[in-house]
């Protein structure tokens, strides 16, 4: 029947804040062809995913830790989990509870305007453990409702996500609703031309809190730019400052409540504003105490202005290097048998000598095991605990030989072990050794490159078979 294949959720996100405390989850466990999980997101949401939806003291009975939460793929149902929502799903996991990671957030995997570089993956989640101050922009374009927005972020700059508007296309303006990372630089460019008018919506900041974004116009294009707040009960609007032009880059950071600056960068095409809250906010208000805080610009464009995108000439002249910015919590210890191995690999094919010898490293929740020398570096991993079992190196001058000693070690490695495995330096990649992968279930055939990540669990596959 229709209903075979859709999936089962106990909980679903959707808008928010959605809070959800004190619950238990029974048997929610992948079904053959049925996605299953515990929690999950709203199916083809074109509106938004709130960071302060958030959860607290949930149990999991009889639920594998790898259904507990689903963002979803492509496939029946979720279609191609390309609309706005889709991409922006996210929560907070106030105490643990579901990630190991008290104080984190889950987040899409694919989410590079709220990623850093200790994210934590999780593949069966299709999502990623992060750390990080969170809030959203609403962007509403006017005169212009049928525009393609891409945004990126400065740190991740190859990485742009598109969004594609949450309302109807019938309407006289369009809103962009990102999830974004606060105290960060972005840039925003456009399918078309760029809006003859933008509204800009702090939510979810608090005050102090900050973005600089830069946004992709016309050559030649003169901007209208003031702060305003506005009263959604009352329906009224109040203006609060102007913003003037500004030569230097720098005097953004002079932002005031009735003052502010822009900077037009000509040789880029890119309007840089600093978006910052004035006022204080109650903890689950999407806008300030005073209202919501506003930024209006109107552009008066040149005619027959081109398509804005900028993103070729603005980097890499605004990349920065990715940062964390807040540090990842601390793992909970493990308190039953199903729970995360953290796992962290380091690999690199030119050794340089101010590297220090540890650069290359396998880490097992914290715990480093690095190689001294060119070569391979395993570690095996019990399936049932997450424990380290053993570890071992083989350098250049014996991967180079007769693959007994690397073939002996790992037909004695237990079934349904962990089996890591990652290269340092230019080690023998064409050598008779590598046969040995395929023991460990790598696919008949493959080829080493430069350098080599390997992780799979030990069943001792047949090469021969």
């Amino acid at each position: 029947m229709w209903y075979r294949n859709f999936p089962i959720r106990g909980i679903q996100f959707y808008d928010g804040p959605i809070n959800v405390q004190n619950c238990t989850f029974r048997k929610f466990a992948a079904l053959e062809g049925r996605h299953t999980s515990a929690l999950a997101f709203r199916l083809n949401n074109a509106w938004q995913s709130c960071p302060n939806n958030n959860v607290t003291n949930l149990h999991f009975e009889n639920v594998p830790i790898t259904s507990r939460v689903f963002f979803g793929e492509p496939g029946p149902w979720f279609n191609g989990l390309d609309m706005d929502g889709d991409k922006t799903s996210v929560f907070h996991d106030v105490d643990g509870s579901v990630s190991e990671y008290p104080g984190s957030y889950l987040i899409k995997e694919d989410n590079w305007l709220i990623r850093h570089p200790d994210c934590i993956d999780v593949p069966d989640w299709r999502g990623s453990i992060c750390s990080g101050r969170y809030a959203q922009v609403y962007i509403q374009a006017y005169r212009s409702p049928n525009l393609q927005m891409k945004i990126i972020k400065n740190d991740y700059y190859t990485h742009p996500l598109y969004l594609e508007g949450a309302l109807s296309k019938s309407t006289h303006y369009q809103q962009y609703q990102p999830v974004i990372t606060l105290q960060k630089g972005y840039t925003i460019h456009w399918d078309k031309t760029a809006p003859e008018e933008l509204v800009l919506w702090l939510i979810n900041f608090n005050k102090n809190d900050w973005i600089q974004v830069g946004l992709c116009y016309p050559k030649g294009t003169t901007f209208s730019i003031l702060s305003d707040i506005h009263h959604r009960l009352l329906k009224k609007t109040e203006k609060t400052g102007v913003f003037y032009p500004s030569l230097q880059m720098d005097r953004l950071e002079y932002r005031y409540p009735t003052k502010g600056y822009y900077y037009w960068d000509d040789d880029t095409g890119l309007l840089f504003l600093k978006l910052k809250a004035q006022h204080e906010k109650e903890p689950f208000a999407f806008c300030s105490v005073k209202g919501c805080e506003r930024i209006r610009i109107k552009a008066n464009l040149p005619k027959k202005a081109q398509i804005s995108d900028c993103q070729a000439k603005a980097y890499p002249k605004y990349a920065e290097k990715p940062s964390v910015d807040v540090p990842m919590p601390k793992k909970l210890p493990a308190t039953h048998m199903d729970h995360f191995v953290e796992l962290k690999v380091e690999s690199y094919k030119t050794r340089y000598l101010h590297l220090k010898d540890d650069f290359a490293y396998i880490s097992v929740d914290g715990k480093k095991f690095s190689l001294s020398e060119d070569g391979i570096q395993v570690v095996v991993v019990d399936g049932h605990d997450g424990k380290v079992v053993d570890q071992m190196s083989f350098r250049n001058s014996i991967l180079q030989g007769i693959p007994g000693q690397i073939d002996n070690y790992v037909n004695n490695i237990r079934d349904n072990s962990i089996v890591v495995m990652m290269s340092k330096g230019r080690f023998i990649a064409k050598g008779p050794w590598s046969k040995v992968l395929e023991k460990l279930g790598a696919q008949r055939g493959f080829k080493l490159k430069g350098k080599v990540f390997f992780l799979n669990r030990a069943m001792h596959i047949d090469s021969d078979g």
